[in-house]
């Protein structure tokens, strides 16, 4: 531990985090929910029958609607991820695109194919060649984001307004029950900027170390943004996984595999679980620390699913920024994603038509 902190004081002294536009952001993002409660959206298709697309942190949006929606909506709201819409999509069902940036490429693509299918389109989006194509050539009802963010600091917006469209389209009740836990995100946030703060404890415990964050299925959303938000703001890798399914493949491998050592379980653990899966929980948590393990386990709260996956996430978000803090890592660079990107969009220029 003392060589942890004397480790972070050094790097502190050679580089600020708070000075950089990923931190800025992430602290946003209530204020950006907030934001998009209030946006007006434009009239939007009445169907019986809908699927959400994304990739990224965009589809990450999706997953925490859809996960939030699907205790109210009698039709299941299935997240898209790749260039392929399932042959069930037909035009009776809307395909809602959800591109920040509007030029990713996966989502270009299904944007083509929906129309070819003649569903009914809606792209919540920034811009981009996305948006062009709605306002050039109709290919869809355009849901204006805010612009001059980070993609994956977007995530508030993009998570506000996808909730309203799915609202007004008659699938869930959203703005209202949001409006109510605002303040508590905002308070919890705030309790995050203090010193030695839970953040802080949790950078500590995963620095130079490889993280494996685990949840319940319900909260997937969070552990899978703890893992991207490692990723791209520390510059580590990180993994994610869910519970229960881990008792019955990857439990083997921490108890028995050497290397684990090398790892770190971190379990977000849902107080307000059935019974039954607070047992699995805790008898996961048994096993892992009769081994040894040094084993990371935050309990969250919250009224309703949607509430506890924001709570997380929020959490995940500032821990990365400690991480990066920590090792003197600028969050805000993506080199390799950047690179990534211009090899893809260089093999499909004529897509953008």
């Amino acid at each position: 531990m003392e060589d942890i902190e004397r480790t972070g004081e050094a790097l502190l002294e050679r580089f600020d985090i708070s000075d950089t536009e990923v931190s800025r952001q992430i602290k946003t993002m209530p204020e950006q929910i907030e934001t998009a409660l209030e946006a007006e959206l434009p009239q939007l298709p009445e169907t019986g029958k809908i699927c959400i697309c994304g990739v990224g942190t965009s589809a990450m949006a999706g997953d925490i609607i859809s996960d939030y929606a699907g205790g109210f909506s009698s039709v299941p709201l299935p997240v898209i991820r790749g260039i392929d819409l399932p042959n069930w999509v037909k035009n009776d069902t809307a395909v809602i695109i959800i591109s920040y940036s509007g030029d990713t490429t996966e989502m270009l693509y299904l944007q083509k194919e929906a129309v070819k299918r003649k569903c009914p389109v809606v792209c919540v989006t920034s811009g981009g060649e996305l948006g062009k194509r709605c306002d050039e050539k109709g290919y869809g009802i355009k849901v204006q984001l805010p612009s001059g963010m980070l993609s994956r600091c977007a995530l508030g917006s993009m998570v506000g307004h996808l909730g309203a469209v799915l609202e007004d389209m008659g699938f869930c009740e959203f703005r209202e029950p949001m409006r109510a836990m605002l303040p508590e995100l905002k308070k919890l946030r705030d309790s995050f900027n203090e010193e030695n703060s839970t953040p802080d404890g949790f950078a500590e415990a995963l620095v130079e170390r490889i993280p494996v964050i685990y949840s319940l299925a319900n909260m997937r959303s969070a552990s899978m943004r703890w893992k991207f938000q490692i990723n791209e703001n520390a510059k580590m890798v990180a993994f994610f996984g869910t519970i229960p399914g881990f008792n019955h493949n990857e439990i083997i491998g921490w108890t028995e595999d050497k290397t684990s050592a090398d790892f770190v379980p971190v379990v977000i653990y849902d107080d307000g679980a059935s019974e039954v899966l607070r047992y699995m929980t805790d008898s996961t948590l048994g096993v892992l620390m009769d081994k040894g393990l040094d084993v990371q386990v935050y309990h969250v709260r919250g009224g309703s699913n949607l509430e506890k996956n924001l709570r997380c996430i929020l959490l995940g978000d500032y821990i990365s920024l400690r991480l990066a803090q920590m090792r003197s890592t600028d969050p805000d660079q993506e080199y390799a994603v950047y690179d990534a990107k211009e090899k893809i969009s260089d093999g499909e220029e004529s897509d953008k038509d």
